[in-house]
């Protein structure tokens, strides 16, 4: 990893992991409840232990002003909404952008195993490339294409659990290959054992995100899946729906910070929670 890219990369990870909160939703579905104005959300995450916030470039400049002392991550992809085909996902913005804009970190999507997955992963390449010259962290949010009806909540997916679409080797694949690609960093699933997990953040070789995904039944099970996650060596979690959909936001990044960054157990972290 380059300087730039490692004076940037510090801010993610002012402690030894990361709590990043997704607020790049509406996007996607346009509305989507809890993110209706993004600037009180980002007010209140700037008063939390959250270390970055990631978004569209034009959503941080919106709230740049409520930023505080957080990190900010820009999503480069968003070309697709809700009418769209998810693996026709493009750059909407230039690397040279998001570095004039001072953001700490790319995001971009790239799909596995789909009908345009060599085209995504030309994008994921191209887009490491220009990462490395101009000194910007690349996170990739990867993801077989399988999953995508799960990932987005359609009608396909309901009723029906991950494990429903994926296996841990899959989980193999789509991190190790975006490492190959020139990723710096990688979002996705957890999934299996605290064992079986280990291999996936082994076999990555680089740090590994672990995402929130749809809202979860109760929030004790999303902090189960966090607690197992950091145990099996992931670097932090990138969550969004699980924060801000949640009527306190406060507290709940009180919990998931003493998780995340103090390595509390939930029963402890639990204790936040009002």
């Amino acid at each position: 990893m380059n300087v730039g890219k490692r004076l940037r990369f510090r801010r993610l990870f002012t402690h030894r992991r990361s709590v990043i909160v997704a607020i790049d939703h509406g996007s996607y579905w346009g509305y989507i409840a809890g993110l209706e104005n993004p600037n009180r959300v980002v007010e209140k995450l700037s008063e939390t232990c959250a270390d970055a916030i990631a978004a569209t470039p034009f959503t941080l400049k919106r709230v740049c002003d409520s930023i505080g002392n957080l990190a900010a991550v820009a999503r480069i992809d968003s070309s697709v909404t809700v009418y769209d085909d998810m693996e026709n996902d493009m750059p909407i913005t230039t690397v040279e952008h998001l570095v004039a804009m001072g953001v700490d970190a790319a995001m971009t999507m790239c799909y596995f195993g789909g009908a345009k997955s060599s085209e995504q992963q030309r994008k994921l390449g191209m887009l490491a490339t220009e990462c490395e010259k101009l000194g910007l962290p690349l996170i990739v949010e990867a993801l077989p294409a399988k999953l995508i009806d799960y990932h987005f909540s359609r009608e396909k997916a309901r009723g029906k659990a991950l494990t429903d679409f994926i296996t841990i080797e899959d989980l193999l694949v789509v991190s190790r290959v975006s490492a190959e690609l020139g990723a710096d960093a990688i979002k996705t699933y957890y999934l299996g054992s605290i064992e079986e997990y280990k291999k996936v953040v082994e076999n990555a070789n680089i740090p590994i995100l672990v995402l929130g995904g749809p809202k979860v039944k109760t929030f004790e099970e999303y902090l189960e899946l966090v607690k197992n996650a950091m145990d099996a060596g992931a670097k932090g979690v990138v969550v969004g729906r699980n924060v801000w959909q949640r009527e306190d936001i406060k507290s709940t990044m009180k919990v998931i910070c003493a998780i995340v960054h103090e390595g509390k157990d939930v029963e402890y972290a639990r204790r936040f929670l009002k």
